[in-house]
């Protein structure tokens, strides 16, 4: 298992009351936030199906997805059942997610995208699937 610290600041510059650009066919990429409160991303995963998923990762702390465009897919571990769910987001609709999780695109890569807000700080650990 890998642990990963993210610390203040965790977000680029930004100017105020401007569009933001976020690039195409970028897995992660953080856009702004507001410091020592959240930061905002856009996620969408290079994966196409769930078994294209080696590992998943679980923060000390919720996140927030809401699916923007195209379709895009959750795989969720449940530590009580000790078992794994795809869920597959549904536009404008959020989930607050606390359990082990990564995505997928079944469109093709990139061609999902997910507005995800969490906060500004927080531990992330990795865990390979093949260990749950």
């Amino acid at each position: 298992m890998k642990k990963v610290i993210v610390s203040r600041p965790s977000f680029p510059n930004f100017k105020f009351n401007e569009l933001l650009k976020p690039k195409d066919k970028e897995r992660w990429q953080v856009l702004c936030g507001d410091e020592n409160h959240w930061r905002l991303g856009i996620y969408s995963p290079e994966y196409t199906q769930e078994s294209d998923i080696t590992q998943l990762e679980s923060h000390n702390c919720p996140e927030m997805f809401v699916l923007m465009e195209g379709r895009l897919s959750l795989l969720l571990y449940y530590e009580e059942s000790k078992s794994f769910k795809t869920l597959e987001l549904k536009k404008g609709e959020p989930i607050m997610v606390t359990t082990w999780h990564d995505g997928f695109c079944p469109d093709g890569p990139f061609t999902g995208k997910a507005l995800v807000i969490e906060r500004d700080q927080f531990e992330t650990l990795y865990k390979k699937r093949e260990d749950f």
